[in-house]
């Protein structure tokens, strides 16, 4: 906490990868096989002023192929507080769950959706995180989240992406994007038998990050006007708030047939038809598990969320186990697995991580260059598609890091949602410089 005023303390890195794609992209205006290169850098100070800390942190990248660019603020707060208390204002990334393969509960921050399918980079997120440290009863987090930010949908030069890219300049929101979200949340440890339990509690009530892609006017044209384009949007708006789960027909299907018959001859048209993004209102209720004892760790996290036009869950249950002395080596490894579920249907946004086991293993070496290797993979039991990742990393030097990453996707058909990914197979040579 806060005490006598100190000097800043810098620290940051610049890293150089190279992503080279197998194949020819998908979708039209998608790059053709080859590489890109895509620059990174982090830079960040903190520093005691006295009454309270200061943190910044500042993201930023650039694709040389896609021209994709991103620049974010992801921490920029003031903490103060006492001995059981503290208060963060400013812009800050707050990580929930327990699991490898996804996390469900974590939803504070919105996703960076920059060329994977997995949901590990992020925004930084505007907010008053107050938290009280009880002592028996654990840690209580109170959050007040200001300003929503919208993700980047990508344009059609992006890889990974959907089939018709979104028009976010027409994003739709179920109350205004400017209001103020609220999320809860209780952690503890607690001793059980030979080991021990980390719980956590959670609640969220605001607006869902990932949104419904909605059939209506997008990357509007000639001679289709603004008020025409926002008629139907809303016409389409009310189709879809109609709409209760149970069909089998894809989503677009589902508000066609239930739009008035002007929209449906619209859509039709074709003429400045295209995804627009709809973000509803969401509450959730989460739950993370993690018991650990002796080798084992045994972790669960699961979602219940109300939407607007259906309630459903989300979860990931799994067990680690982890071999000190692998092979009579220093090294140490790591073996996990984990079954993924999630009952939405085709009315809520688009996932991976439906019915589905995710295994891995890792293997740490543990010398001085803090080397390790791991190798994964995710299999889906119902439409039969498979993802296959892999992982090397090491440092040069101590202030110097390289690693190489591959990801190879199988899909399970024509209506598997990892056919989005089918000429996504990279592989990823990345140089890092920490300073």
């Amino acid at each position: 906490m806060p005490g006598q005023a100190e000097e800043l303390s810098f620290s940051g890195e610049l890293s150089l990868t190279a992503r080279y794609y197998e194949d020819d992209g998908l979708f039209f205006g998608q790059p053709s096989s080859g590489t890109s290169y895509i620059p990174e850098g982090r830079f960040g100070f903190r520093t005691d002023l006295g009454f309270a800390e200061a943190e910044f942190e500042v993201y930023g990248r650039a694709d040389s192929r896609t021209g994709s660019e991103l620049v974010d603020i992801q921490k920029a707060y003031l903490l103060t507080g006492g001995d059981r208390w503290s208060v963060l204002v400013g812009s800050d990334i707050v990580f929930w769950g327990v699991a490898e393969s996804y996390n469900p509960v974590n939803i504070i921050n919105q996703n960076d959706n920059f060329g994977r399918f997995d949901e590990t980079r992020k925004l930084g997120q505007p907010m008053v995180n107050v938290n009280y440290e009880s002592g028996a009863l654990g840690t209580f987090s109170f959050y007040g989240l200001f300003g929503f930010r919208e993700p980047d949908l990508g344009t059609t030069s992006s890889r990974p992406r959907f089939i018709v890219v979104p028009d976010d300049d027409v994003a739709i929101f179920e109350k205004s994007s400017d209001k103020i979200d609220f999320a809860f949340r209780n952690t503890n440890t607690v001793g059980i038998g030979n080991g021990s339990l980390d719980y956590a509690v959670s609640y969220f009530n605001g607006t869902d990050r990932t949104p419904v892609f909605l059939p209506g006017c997008a990357n509007r044209r000639f001679p289709v006007s603004v008020p025409t384009c926002n008629a139907v949007n809303r016409s389409i708006l009310a189709s879809y708030a109609g709409l209760r789960p149970g069909s089998q027909l894809p989503l677009a299907g589902q508000v066609f047939l239930n739009a008035p018959l002007p929209t449906q001859l619209f859509l039709l048209s074709g003429a400045s038809v295209g995804a627009v993004p709809y973000y509803q209102e969401i509450e959730q209720v989460g739950v993370e598990l993690a018991y650990a004892t002796g080798n084992w760790v045994w972790k669960f996290e699961g979602a219940q969320r109300f939407a607007q036009n259906e309630d459903y869950f989300l979860g990931v249950a799994g067990v680690e186990y982890r071999f000190n002395q692998a092979f009579g080596t220093p090294g140490a490894l790591t073996l996990a697995a984990e079954y993924t579920y999630d009952d939405r249907s085709n009315l809520q946004p688009f996932t991976v991580f439906d019915d589905d086991v995710f295994v891995s293993a890792r293997y740490d070496f543990n010398n001085r260059l803090m080397s390790s290797i791991t190798l994964s993979g995710l299999f889906d039991m119902g439409n039969g598609g498979d993802v296959y990742m892999l992982d090397i990393s090491s440092r040069l030097t101590d202030s110097t890091q390289i690693s190489f990453s591959a990801t190879q996707v199988d899909f399970g058909g024509f209506f598997d949602p990892l056919s989005l990914l089918t000429r996504d197979d990279y592989y990823e040579l990345k140089l890092t410089y920490f300073f």
